[in-house]
Order: structure tokens, then C-alpha cells, then sequence
């Protein structure tokens, strides 16, 4: 039995020695082209990937300018179940710690917000596709550490359209190679996904602004270039949300979040059946009847 699992684990290894190998000089050609596109190089201390999770990682990159100057590193990189014939169950992209070189940042515009360009960044998606029902899930994730984060999810059914034509799209690409693709073929590509989009029907969708430690010194900097204090950003808005057409609720939790600037939730389940432009017509019916509106699509509001 011992021989049995060893020789079961060298197998694995072996395959995700050559796993490796296959992806790295998929990589490296990838990395090449963009280096050409753009002029920039790319650099990394470490791939792997493996067979068992259909995953590849790559540690330490280092992008440089045609010059040789820095412009960013990322400490992490990896992309779980993605297929090139199929759309896999369940995709994940994640990335840690992208970071912007000091030297880059000292040479951006002076309006650039310094605070956001010296931040590191954490990114996540995911996508989980049901083939038989057509549902989907989307997940992203980005923060800026420190300062804030928001999360970002939605539930889609009848997505099976938009899932083939994102998988055809993609296959054509990996055709044409090298070829640019002709102004034809590119919006027929643009027709499908318009088609395809068509179709969808959104059933959930949610969005949540966490303050990570610094949002309120990242918002009073904004507000300075406008010639506004915080103080006055929210005695503007508690006189907007007066005249807006929103619920009272809504508006205390707007007001809430203003005051506090800790976090803001909004989500919303979508009645069944009805496709984006569908939901999308019924709100502009109900855009001067806010109290309809929100039983409509299940809206909730909170803020701290």
C-alpha cells in the first residue's frame, strides 16, 4: 500500500513537474507579447502549477519600464480551473500585494492622488457556472490595503449564452495567434457578446464599501482638490437626499455612512424571469416612486 501511494504521489509530481514546464513557456510568450505591445518587462522568481487543483502560481513579479526603471511589483499570482475548451465550474483569479515603485510614483501627475498610487492592492474573482441551469455567480474583491475595500458580487441566470460566446471568442484568439484580428471579426465578436448579454437575467446583486483604515483621510484629500471640507460635503448631501426620490431609509443610511465612514452595503434581489433590459425599463417607470421601487427589486441600504 505504501509503494501504491508513493508511487501515486510521484506521479502527481512528475505530472505537475511537466504541468509546469508547459505553462511556463506559455507564460513567458504571453509575457513577451504584452512586452512588445507595451515595451514594458516582465520578471518572475517563481512558477508553479499544478495538476490536481488545475492551478498555476506565480510569485515575485517585477514590471520595468523600457528604460529599466521600476514600476510595480506583485507578490503573488494565481489563476484556479481555467480551461482553454470549456467554462469550468469554478474559476478563481487572485492576486496579492501589487504595489506601484516609489520612483513610478514620484513621476505621475501632480493631481494624481498620492495616497492611492502608494498603496498596495489585493484583487480576487471568482466566477462558479452551473451548465445545466445557466446560473452564475460573480465575485470580485479589491482592496486597497490600509485605506478601503469593496466587495462585489452578482447572481445571474441564463447565462449559458454568454458563457458559449465568451468561450468561442476566447478559442478564436488562441486560433489567430499573433494575427491581429480584422475590424470584421472583432465586431462580430462585439455582436455576440452584445447578443449574448441580451439574454441575461440578473437575480442578485450586492456591493460592500469597508473603510480599511484610511478612507476618511483618502475622501477629506479628494474633497480638499474641490475646495470642500467633509463638513460640508455632508451638509450638501443631507440637502440633496431632501430632495431626492428615495426612501426615507435610504437616506438615513446614506446620511449614516456620510457621518460615520465606516461601511455602505447596498443589495438587491431581482424579480425572476426578466432580463437586464427588462429591469432596467421597470426602474425608469418607477424612478419617481421610490417606496415601488424598492419592494420592485428588493433594495437594502446600510450604512455606518
Amino acid at each position: 500500500a505504501a509503494a501504491i501511494i508513493a508511487a501515486g504521489v510521484g506521479g502527481v509530481s512528475y505530472a505537475n513537474y511537466v504541468a509546469t514546464q508547459e505553462v511556463r513557456a506559455e507564460v513567458d510568450k504571453q509575457l513577451a507579447l504584452v512586452s512588445e505591445q507595451t515595451g514594458a518587462s516582465f520578471n518572475y522568481a517563481e512558477l508553479s502549477a499544478s495538476v490536481i487543483s488545475n492551478s498555476v502560481a506565480i510569485s515575485n513579479i517585477e514590471v520595468t519600464s523600457p528604460e529599466g526603471k521600476n514600476i510595480a511589483t506583485v507578490e503573488h499570482v494565481e489563476v484556479i480551473g481555467y480551461e482553454t475548451d470549456k467554462i469550468s465550474p469554478h474559476t478563481a483569479f487572485t492576486l496579492k500585494n501589487f504595489q506601484f515603485d516609489k520612483s513610478f510614483v514620484d513621476t505621475l501627475p501632480a493631481d494624481t492622488n498620492a495616497q492611492l498610487a502608494s498603496a498596495s492592492y489585493d484583487l480576487h474573482s471568482s466566477l462558479d457556472y452551473d451548465e445545466q441551469s445557466g446560473n452564475s455567480d460573480i465575485v470580485v474583491k479589491l482592496h486597497a490595503n490600509d485605506i478601503a475595500s469593496i466587495d462585489m458580487n452578482m447572481g445571474l441566470a441564463n447565462s449559458k449564452a454568454l458563457m458559449d460566446a465568451s468561450l468561442e471568442i476566447s478559442k478564436a484568439q488562441q486560433a489567430a495567434g499573433n494575427t491581429p484580428l480584422t475590424y470584421e471579426q472583432e465586431l462580430q465578436q462585439q455582436t455576440l457578446i452584445m447578443q449574448a448579454m441580451s439574454k441575461l437575467e440578473p437575480r442578485t446583486m450586492s456591493v460592500m464599501l469597508d473603510n480599511q483604515g484610511e478612507l476618511s483621510t483618502l475622501l477629506e484629500s479628494e474633497l480638499a482638490k474641490q475646495g470642500i471640507t467633509l463638513e460640508q460635503m455632508q451638509m450638501m448631501l443631507a440637502q440633496q437626499l431632501q430632495q431626492a426620490p428615495v426612501t426615507e431609509e435610504i437616506a438615513q443610511a446614506l446620511t449614516d455612512f456620510a457621518k460615520g465612514l465606516n461601511s455602505l452595503s447596498v443589495s438587491a434581489k431581482l424579480p425572476e424571469g426578466k432580463t437586464m433590459m427588462e429591469v432596467n425599463q421597470q426602474l425608469m417607470i418607477l424612478a419617481g416612486q421610490p417606496e415601488e421601487l424598492v419592494k420592485f427589486i428588493n433594495l437594502e441600504v446600510k450604512g455606518k
